[in-house]
């Protein structure tokens, strides 16, 4: 979105402050609501404009067509066998061993196995769900080499204030952000007054 490219950091900021986080809070802006959030109106137009559009085309027509083949494949949940007999197993898959194990056996009421055919498209393989490659970004130098097929997915040990600096260039940039969380905290909030313990005014 070329359009990204000539917004300010304040404009940036004023946008973020209104609610869009992220662009994919874009698609549904108009115009008139991106003015409102701080943009002059012909920025506000081109912008809104090209949200339709980066709506509309966001993948190639082969990358399309597969995401379309792995939302109709009906993955199975593969879950461990007799994890219901103990607490202290857990769902998680594990593949069954044993000599007489029934689930290594193939018995259908003992669930569906791992095995090859449940596979995604290898060019998609490992993909977010909505279709994009999922990149863990834990400081601003992450986000340089990231292209437009890509997704950001903040890393956990990041905090607000980095976080925050991230989302904005992120925004810039125009790429998905798919742990935006709740609202980061502006750097230049005001500081909250202070009562002293046991003093009454």
């Amino acid at each position: 979105m070329k359009a990204l490219t000539g917004l300010t950091e304040t404009q940036i900021e004023a946008l973020m402050e209104a609610g869009y986080r992220t662009v994919d809070d874009l698609k549904s802006a108009t115009a008139d609501e991106l003015t409102e959030a701080g943009l002059d109106a012909d920025l506000a137009r081109r912008l809104a404009k090209e949200s339709l559009s980066f709506r509309r085309n966001e993948f190639s027509g082969k990358r399309a067509r597969l995401l379309a083949v792995r939302n109709r494949h009906r993955k199975p949940r593969f879950k461990r066998d007799d994890y219901e007999k103990k607490k202290k197993l857990s769902r998680s898959w594990r593949k069954p061993r044993g000599l007489f194990n029934k689930m290594r056996r193939g018995f259908p009421d003992k669930g569906p196995v791992v095995q090859v055919g449940y596979g995604a498209p290898r060019a998609i393989r490992g993909c977010h769900p909505s279709g994009f490659e999922e990149v863990l970004v834990n400081s601003l130098d992450d986000l340089v080499d990231l292209s437009a097929e890509q997704a950001v997915r903040i890393g956990r040990t990041v905090g607000a204030r980095k976080k925050q600096l991230i989302l904005e260039q992120a925004f810039a940039k125009g790429l998905r952000v798919l742990n935006p969380g709740p609202k980061a905290r502006v750097a230049d909030q005001d500081d909250q007054a202070i009562t002293p313990a046991g003093g009454n005014e």
